[in-house]
């Protein structure tokens, strides 16, 4: 029952996601955008602000208070958080976007043990990007710190 549940969840995430590249790819950010938001809300139950608002550790206390579904919850936040920060680049706002990137990094980090095979097979090459996308900010003890965990 849990499975089938899951199962459509993801399905539903894929297709929110489609629709998502689909305005960027249009050059519709601002539909895009309200797409994440919405998106965010629905399969989250957080609103995009809270997100941005939330510091990582934050984020994983309001997503382990849905107990099971914290690690499928955390996976589909991280990947509304990549959309948000490719949607911030394009903005000209890299201070948002490298939040988004950080955020999204410690959710699959902390998720990715949790995975099926087939699912870590995935998402560590997502992983290593936000790795690699957050190493010029490494003079932040915040990120340095979290960079140096994941390399662990």
């Amino acid at each position: 029952m849990a499975q089938d549940y899951i199962m459509r969840l993801v399905e539903q995430v894929g297709r929110m996601l489609a629709a998502i590249i689909a305005h960027k790819k249009a050059g519709r950010n601002e539909e895009a955008a309200l797409e994440v938001e919405s998106t965010c809300l629905q399969t989250v139950g957080l609103t995009l602000d809270m997100v941005h608002r939330s510091s990582p550790e934050a984020l994983w206390s309001l997503l382990e208070q849905g107990g099971g579904m914290r690690y499928a919850r955390a996976v589909m936040l991280a990947e509304l958080l990549i959309q948000d920060a490719e949607l911030c680049i394009d903005a000209k706002r890299p201070a948002d976007a490298l939040r988004s990137r950080l955020q999204a990094f410690c959710l699959l980090a902390e998720s990715i043990d949790t995975l099926s095979e087939e699912e870590a097979a995935v998402y560590r090459p997502k992983l290593a990007a936000l790795a690699a996308a957050l190493e010029p900010a490494c003079s932040d003890p915040y990120v340095r710190e979290k960079l140096e965990r994941y390399a662990r």
